[in-house]
């Protein structure tokens, strides 16, 4: 495993803790720029389907699964990088990377 995919999956058990963790009230609570957590969240989830899985889209299952969302789509872009060539598979995994980082800060 590759630095950058190591990095991915730390971020991955941040978020699923992070995302688990929040309750209904937190969820709706604002979170700039977005009008809530929940919003923050599916945004994310929109880009990291952007990003590893041709732009799919993402279903609202509820809040009870958002977490598990994050995680699905995120181990999926990872496992789609590993079929790519080197440059093309440490961008992919970097941009997951950067944009998991990212939900994390907007989430705090």
């Amino acid at each position: 495993m590759t630095t950058a995919a190591a990095e991915l999956e730390t971020e991955v058990r941040r978020l699923r803790i992070r995302i688990i963790s929040l309750t209904t009230a937190q969820l709706d609570e604002a979170a700039l720029p977005a009008p809530s957590r929940r919003a923050v969240i599916r945004e994310a989830l929109a880009e990291f389907s952007w990003i590893g899985s041709e732009a799919r889209p993402v279903p609202e299952l509820g809040d009870q699964t958002l977490a598990d969302q994050v995680v699905v789509l995120l181990e999926h872009g990872l496992r789609s990088a590993q079929a790519l060539p080197e440059p093309d598979r440490e961008n992919r995994t970097s941009d997951l990377t950067e944009a998991a980082v990212r939900l994390r800060r907007n989430l705090a």
